[in-house]
Formats: C-alpha cells, structure tokens, sequence
C-alpha cells in the first residue's frame, strides 16, 4: 500500500498529530509518543508520523538509555510480535514499532518489523526504518545491504548508489561490493526508464556465464524446495527468484502449491496477488512501450478486475475489517462499478476513522448514478462531522457547492464556496468562482 498524506488522513489524525509536534517541541518525549502512536492507530500509512515517533524516541531513549532489566522484560513481547510475522504481518509491525519505542536502535527489533513490513506489503516501512537506522548507528552491513536492496526495488537509485558506495568503503576489496557499486552506477546514469529497458535487454540476451550461473541458482533453490516442500521460506526464495527472472507463470505455480501445502500462509498469499499483479504491469509497460492501444486497454481492464477480485477475497477473509471494505469500495468506484462500490462504503463508514471519507464516496457514487438528492445527503453528513476547517471540510465544501450549482441552487452553492474563500482563497479554483459571481 502507497504512503498517505496528512491532510488525506482521517478525521482526528490532525489533532494528534499537533499535540505531538507541540510535545516534541518541548521535549515531552513520552507524550509525544503516545500522540504520535495514537494518530498511526488510526492510520499506520502515515510514514512523516512514524519517522517523528522513531525521532522522539530515539531522543527519549538519549535521555534515558535503556538498561539490562528493560530488554529483559522486552523479550516476551518481541517473542508475542515474531509469532504473529506469519500470521498477521501488519499487527507484528505495530507490535515491533512498540518495541521500537522502547529502544529505537534495536537492530533485532528494526529486523523485525523490516521483514513484517515487506510480508505485509509496506516496503515503505522498512526503508523508514533501516534509515533511522542507518542515519544514528555507526555503518553497519546489516543495515546498508537490505536497504540498498529496498532502494532499488523502489527504484531510489540515487540512494541504492549512496548505500554501495558505504558498503565498499567498508569493504575496499570485496569484489562483489565493488561490481554492485558499478552497477548501481549504471542504473544511476541511465535513470529509471532507461535501467528498465537495459534490465530487459538483459534478461533476454544474457552471457554463458550469467546463463549458467542463473541455472545453478535455480537448481539450487528448487533443490531445497522439493527436500522440504512446507517450507515457507524456501517457497519464498524460489518464487523471488523466479519473479526477479520474469518468470511470472513459474512464480505463480510455486506459490500456489506453497499454499496449499503450508495450510494457506499469508504471507505466500501476498507474493502471489504480488507477483500476478507484477506480471500484468510488466505486460502493460510493454504494451504501453509499443504504444498497442487495444493491448493497453485489455490489460488496464483486465489488472483493475484482478485487483477487485483480490480485494473481494480479503473483504471475505476478514468480514469485520471495515478499512479493507473501504479499499474495496474505492476499487469498484473507479471501475465504475457504482452500485457494489456503494454497499461497501455503506458498510465501511461504521469505522470512525473512515465514516466522512466513505461519505464522500458515496456522494460521488449517487452523484454519478444521476442521484443527486441522495449524493446532497452524504455530502450533509459529512459536513456535520467536521468541526474545524481543515483541507477534509474543505474538500467536502467544495463538492458540495459544485452538487449544488448542478441542481441549479445557486445561492448554496456559493454560500458553500464562500465558506472555503473566506480562509483559504487559493483553494482550486474557489476564487475564480467566487469573484466572477453576480452576487460577490
């Protein structure tokens, strides 16, 4: 999932948010934290609010470093977050954050929650943390390598470079670590479109050696798998491999075997929507390279139907999850599924932390559906749970006064944008509106 925003954040992020840069400010580490962790409760995507939780903790634990007694008592909880890596990676991130605030610099606590972060699909969340890390911990292989790696999938290349060239540093002879540094260069030079296209030429016209080298590997890697054919890790390695190869089909029949012979891990649940997803858009990339307009449609249908239908089974594996019935819901939204988009942000405004988002939603779905009356409805209530006028109450204002003018109720429609012009008059196109209207 893609890092959020603050001000796309739900409703009573702003306010801890605030109360925690005020404590920060005045050195209140610990209340700092608890504003910090209250505001990622509500929404664990916000990485500017988690690397100010690290922060504040990482000066807290300045203050008052932690003792022999304080790792002590945390080994059982490290113990409760490792068992829950397999079963519910994104619950052991939280619980390693935790962990984290106790003693920010804990490599065995920042590993934990690296590799809960990437079962969990939030890679975002391992770079914050390896480069806190890295940022207030003498260079340290263990860090650089797998951020390095992190870098590059995220096409960072700059910061994949700047991770090689510490990494050499460290070790002026190492060989590998000198060919990594050239070629984390090369794809430094070429930029991102341009290292894509060499890493496909690649991939087709490859050396004897590079040939023979990715023959063994594989070998290797299918070796172990089938002398322990549940083992997970095992079943990850050859499906990475093999998704790094561009062997997609392979990967997805790895991994669909790993589950059945695993009882269904979650974590080859993720690298399989992972890996079929990867292969749509590398086809797509392809497609769009070639500029096939007929492919690009075909495909751009075909990843949204796949992405819905990922959607709906995680919506029918945790029926009382109401965040995922609302990523549910925006999926159908944009596939123009109105009606199905509706049920789910009916369902998923009962979460506090997502009832005005999920109004708005639902405003533009009854809008687009030519129910205007009903879409005014949504748009009320939402208006009626926002207080103080933030960037939600005024997007909500805003569509609001748009609905209006499209009903033909010119008087409210700029009653509504008036309320934004008054203080904030370079909001979209507020002002133009406003000050071309007869009436201003």
């Amino acid at each position: 999932m893609a890092e959020v925003e603050l001000q796309d954040a739900p409703q009573g992020v702003r306010t801890y948010y605030d109360k925690g840069v005020a404590a920060l400010e005045r050195s209140n580490f610990e209340y700092a934290m608890d504003m910090f962790a209250a505001a990622l409760k509500i929404e664990p995507r916000l990485l500017s609010v988690r690397k100010l939780l690290r922060l504040a903790a990482i000066k807290n634990t300045g203050l008052k470093p932690p003792g022999k007694l304080t790792a002590a008592k945390s080994l059982g909880a490290f113990m409760k977050a490792s068992a829950m890596l397999k079963k519910d990676p994104q619950q052991a991130i939280e619980r390693a954050e935790d962990l984290l605030r106790i003693d920010p610099l804990n490599f065995k606590f920042a590993k934990l929650q690296c590799d809960a972060a990437e079962a969990a699909g939030h890679p975002e969340i391992a770079i914050l943390t390896l480069e806190m890390l890295k940022e207030n911990t003498p260079p340290n292989l263990a860090i650089l390598n797998p951020l390095a790696r992190l870098y590059r999938t995220a096409e960072r290349f700059d910061d994949e470079y700047a991770c090689h060239e510490a990494m050499v540093k460290l070790k002026p002879n190492d060989t590998n670590a000198l060919k990594e540094l050239k070629d984390s260069a090369a794809r430094l030079t070429m930029g991102k479109a341009g290292w894509q296209k060499a890493e496909s030429f690649r991939d087709v016209i490859r050396t004897e050696t590079e040939a023979a080298s990715a023959s063994n590997e594989l070998e290797q890697l299918t070796a172990l798998l089938q002398a322990e054919p549940d083992n997970v890790n095992h079943i990850l390695a050859l499906a990475d491999y093999q998704t790094k190869r561009r062997l997609f089909g392979d990967a997805v029949l790895t991994l669909k075997n790993g589950l059945n012979v695993s009882g269904g891990d979650p974590r080859l649940e993720q690298k399989l929507w992972n890996a079929q997803e990867q292969e749509l858009l590398f086809q797509l990339a392809e497609a769009e390279d070639s500029q096939e307009e007929n492919q690009i449609s075909r495909l751009r249908k075909q990843l949204s139907e796949m992405r819905i239908t990922t959607a709906a089974r995680k919506v029918e594996q945790y029926p009382n999850d109401l965040q995922m019935k609302f990523e549910y819901g925006k999926l159908l939204f944009d596939a123009d599924q109105l009606t199905a988009a509706v049920q789910q942000f009916q369902l998923a405004q009962r979460n506090p932390q997502r009832r005005v988002r999920s109004l708005i939603y639902l405003a533009k779905a009854f809008e687009k559906k030519g129910q205007l009356n009903i879409a005014l409805e949504q748009l009320e209530a939402a208006l009626n749970e926002l207080q103080s006028m933030d960037e939600t109450r005024k997007e909500v204002l805003y569509q609001l006064g748009l609905l209006q003018e499209k009903m033909g109720n010119k008087t409210q429609a700029e009653s509504c944008l008036k309320e934004i012009y008054t203080v904030d008059i370079g909001y979209r196109d507020v002002a133009e509106r406003i000050e071309n209207s007869a009436d201003c």
